[in-house]
């Protein structure tokens, strides 16, 4: 159900064999030709479907090229591919640590100095790119961005006003208080003021880009987990705010359910802070009838410490990333990267499988000008990408067990949180 949030875990093995097979193959040079065949990895179900699709119009126009669609290993770690000389020439990926991983660890082609590279990254969305080592690795070909959604009929219920919804934490919070306090529904189901995704806690360091709008809003984007090499955490520092996001979702999660067995969905919560464009879907799904963006559905910028902030959101998405293997091989997986990234073609890509254009040129189009569209569309200017480091994974992973132990459970205190999650997300790192 809920298929944008949930990847399956990236499980970064270490791997002492990244030499095997062509792993270190020279840059694509402008004149190489290119081989007759490559393989793409893809995630199983609709993008594999869409793929399919793209890959006939791309072969019809390429004659006697073969482009074979196999699938993501589980977890998304290519590592293992890598070093046994089996990998594939081009991975769609998830924007997070597996693309600084694979970076990092020499598997991926740099692709900045390729032809057309240069006038492929002036189209797209500045915000989207990230340079890790020195160079340009991946092309995001498709975004997701968090923010808020509420409940319209519940506002109305409580008092407050729907067409004017929270803009600070302290406004959010009292909202939340309101709706909570209104009484069980007739089949005896609770009313919340919010609520969070706690199970997903335990998935991994990926639901931190869901978590991380209100830590970037309390610290105004001034830091986020790492330092800008990725060695250490930064987020003890006083400046990144963290005890302030303690601060705020220790407030909230008192005005929501434990888990999200019932969800927004089901017309019972008030807002909800994490709400992503792919869940778009989801909305479909809302009891009684579907709920609709714009009438029973208000959407609204994460609230901020005070009127007048800034309220940034998370970079989520899909990304191409051409690993190493042979120059032929490469020079192909690039001319395949370049028409996935066509305007028509990747227009064809993300609205059938429910991502936001990173294409500047397609931000524009009428289909992402729609209600329910048009506000993830706003919000890409003020979005901040996951850090892309392996220890950025291990860093969010620790500091969400401490986020369990404090907003969760109450076993751990607000003023002990920072120093913990320090010490938890340090020994995460070190750890080999």
């Amino acid at each position: 159900m809920y298929r944008a949030f949930r990847p399956m875990l990236a499980s970064l093995l270490l791997i002492a064999a990244l030499s095997i097979g062509l792993v270190g193959a020279p840059a694509v040079a402008q004149d190489t030709p290119m081989a007759d065949s490559i393989r793409v990895s893809v995630v199983a179900g609709a993008m594999q479907n869409t793929m399919t699709g793209l890959v006939a119009t791309y072969q019809e126009a390429n004659p006697g090229v073969e482009i074979t669609l196999e699938l993501e290993p589980e977890g998304g770690a290519f590592q293992a591919l890598v070093a046994a000389g089996n990998q594939p020439d081009l991975i769609i990926t998830s924007l997070g640590p597996q693309l600084g991983t694979l970076a990092a660890q020499d598997a991926a082609l740099p692709l900045e100095d390729l032809e057309g590279a240069a006038e492929l990254f002036d189209r797209l969305e500045p915000r989207s790119l990230q340079r890790l080592y020195g160079h340009n690795y991946y092309v995001p070909i498709g975004a997701d961005v968090t923010l808020m959604i509420y409940n319209k009929a519940l506002f109305e219920e409580a008092g407050l006003d729907p067409e004017n919804p929270p803009k600070t934490f302290d406004e959010f919070l009292a909202a939340a208080e309101a709706i909570d306090n209104l009484p069980d529904r007739a089949n005896g189901d609770e009313v919340y003021g919010t609520l969070f995704w706690n199970e997903a806690l335990q998935w991994g360091g990926w639901y931190w880009n869901m978590l991380q709008p209100i830590y970037l809003n309390a610290n105004q984007n001034a830091c986020q987990l790492m330092n800008s090499l990725g060695t250490d955490i930064a987020f003890d520092d006083e400046e990144c705010k963290l005890r302030e996001f303690f601060e705020v979702t220790s407030a909230a999660q008192k005005f929501a359910p434990p888990t999200m067995e019932k969800n927004f969905f089901t017309r019972t919560m008030g807002m909800w802070l994490q709400y992503g464009y792919s869940w778009e879907p989801n909305l479909n799904e809302a009891a009684e009838q579907p709920m609709v963006i714009g009438e029973d559905v208000g959407v609204a910028p994460v609230p901020v410490p005070n009127e007048g902030d800034t309220s940034y959101t998370t970079f989520g998405g899909r990304a191409l990333m051409i690993l190493k293997t042979t120059p032929e091989r490469e020079a192909r997986a690039w001319d395949f990267l370049k028409f996935l990234m066509e305007d028509e073609n990747n227009l064809t890509f993300i609205k059938e499988l429910g991502y936001l254009p990173v294409i500047k040129a397609l931000q524009s189009d009428p289909y992402f000008q729609e209600p329910a569209r048009a506000p993830f569309v706003a919000l890409l200017q003020n979005g901040i990408l996951p850090e892309q480091f392996a220890n950025a994974e291990k860093a969010a992973s620790a500091l969400q067990g401490v986020y369990q132990a404090v907003v969760v459970e109450g076993t751990t205190s607000i003023e002990d949180a920072v120093s913990a999650a320090a010490e938890a997300a340090r020994t995460a790192i070190q750890a080999q």
